[in-house]
């Protein structure tokens, strides 16, 4: 007698929302690679695909744990070419067809006809994380606008939506906070990377009816991993003597230039470009210590306002000949795994973007975060390191210094600390799924 065949199981597909690796912003590669790290760990055979990423549709691979994974990126266009098949306009409207369409086979038969739309049409979970911080007003109303495009688009077609862990608001104006609440009362589940955004959701929802919905949950960043670059030169820092600290300063392309505006977007309540030269003279008074500075956002030619690069190289050619050998600069180019183990040489890291600090925190370094947005503080208390936040709208430049001194003076206590809470956090990403279906 012949056993009968069990039944093949059906691969989870799933869409990624609001996460690229073509922004050129390694805290947004950083989000994107974590969270197929956890998405897999929870389903190791499901399809992935970057939804609303890049402008032509693709295939993109990366090494993770070792192990060769590819995605398929598919764009969510609204240019003014129309005729696009993977224009948003094309994916509203066959999402509208197969709403109306009676039948399941006609519904099918929609489908088919625009393999773009069929993805999304197929896929049985939706994962947004809306670039960490982005679920917001505060890069503008454009932005916000377009995002919540991408997750009404998903909620029309009635999929599954989760928003994985990001900072949620400040949604300013009334318009806003009634999008951003029409997007989070249709989420089954609702993560937050800090506890902050946690009640914040809940005062902008009738927490009693969405209890249980919204959950705290660690960055996806804390399990990024690390990788040697092929071509990095770290002949410089071996040359240092062993005696020496290595302090790593991320300096921001973006704060440098004022933000978008070139005006002071953020409202910082002292001129970075000072901070910054500040903070090195402060920190090369200790003769044992160099300055390593490393950029994090690479953006593509047109968006030099975002550079860190340039704006490292600006701060380096200032003080290299004041502090000749003390003062170093990464060069080239690094995707978020190799960053993440530029940093991972530093015996103390001060950082401007959210997940430079992230991928120093993860590996057990003694981080000061010099902060623009609410994001800062709640990523840090995960990790109970929120007393070395300076949030520099509300700081003045005295009072950074004197809390980046401390934090620096107190490096070997909190990297202890960082050793036992790390594994811990780690583990909770990781698992963070499995309780979906």
């Amino acid at each position: 007698m012949f056993e009968k065949d069990s039944p093949i199981k059906k691969k989870k597909k799933i869409c990624l929302l609001g996460a690229s690796f073509e922004t050129g912003n390694l805290g947004v590669s950083a989000l994107t690679e974590s969270s197929i790290k956890v998405i897999l760990n929870r389903w190791p055979d499901a399809e992935i695909t970057l939804l609303g990423s890049g402008y032509v549709p693709r295939e993109h691979c990366i090494s993770l744990s070792g192990k060769e994974i590819c995605v398929k990126t598919l764009p969510i266009r609204f240019c003014k070419n129309i005729f696009l098949r993977y224009h948003f306009l094309w994916f509203a409207f066959y999402g509208l067809l197969v709403r109306v369409l009676p039948t399941l086979r006609l519904k099918n038969a929609v489908a088919d006809r625009n393999p773009n739309f069929k993805v999304l049409y197929e896929t049985d979970l939706v994962a947004d994380i809306t670039g960490g911080d982005s679920f917001s007003n505060i890069y503008g109303f454009r932005r916000f606008f377009l995002g919540f495009l991408h997750k009404w688009l998903v909620i029309f077609l009635r999929k599954k939506f989760v928003l994985l862990p990001q900072t949620y608001g400040p949604f300013k104006g009334n318009i806003t906070r009634a999008m951003a609440r029409y997007i989070l009362r249709r989420a089954s589940e609702i993560y937050s990377r800090d506890r902050e955004s946690v009640e914040y959701v809940k005062d902008l929802l009738d927490s009693n009816k969405e209890d249980g919905k919204i959950q705290f949950a660690p960055d996806v960043a804390f399990v990024l991993d690390s990788r040697k670059p092929d071509d990095f030169d770290a002949s410089p820092l071996s040359q240092i003597s062993k005696d020496v600290t290595v302090v790593g300063l991320n300096v921001s392309g973006l704060l440098f230039n004022g933000g978008y505006t070139g005006d002071n977007m953020f409202g910082l309540k002292t001129d970075y470009r000072t901070l910054v030269r500040d903070v090195i003279k402060m920190l090369l008074k200790e003769e044992e210590v160099v300055v390593l500075l490393i950029p994090h956002v690479f953006p593509p030619a047109g968006c030099e306002v975002e550079s860190d690069p340039k704006a490292c190289l600006k701060i380096y050619e200032q003080l290299k000949q004041i502090y000749p050998g003390r003062i170093f600069l990464v060069e080239g180019e690094y995707d978020q795994c190799e960053i993440k183990y530029v940093i991972g040489l530093c015996d103390f890291f001060i950082g401007s973007r959210m997940h430079s600090c992230i991928a120093a925190l993860s590996q057990g370094i003694p981080v000061v975060g010099l902060a623009y947005s609410k994001k800062f503080r709640g990523v840090f208390e995960t990790v109970d390191a929120d007393d070395f936040v300076v949030d520099m709208r509300r700081s003045e430049l005295k009072q950074i210094l004197m809390t980046t001194g401390s934090a620096f003076e107190q490096r070997r206590i909190t990297a202890e600390q960082l050793k036992n809470t790390i594994p811990e956090i780690k583990s909770k990403v990781l698992n963070m799924l499995q309780d979906l279906l």
